[in-house]
């Protein structure tokens, strides 16, 4: 199913890395108990921008990754 662009709200948000671990579960939970199926593609999208920018945040503290990183 396609996305019609002129109906498609956005939503960009930040929070710090503990409430994005916590959303990350709930959304994981919201999928796992099934009772918004409508809502499963966009669980999905969240659920993976969560996954990604969570990765990018750790990655970035330990200096071994993200925006800026150091070659060796």
């Amino acid at each position: 199913m396609g996305r019609d662009t002129r109906d498609t709200v956005y939503c960009n948000i930040q929070m710090p890395m503990a409430q994005g671990r916590e959303f990350l579960e709930l959304i994981s939970e919201l999928r796992a108990s099934g009772t918004h199926p409508a809502l499963e593609p966009v669980f999905d999208e969240i659920q993976g921008e969560l996954e990604s920018s969570i990765e990018f945040v750790e990655e970035m503290l330990q200096g071994s990754g993200g925006i800026g990183r150091r070659l060796p």
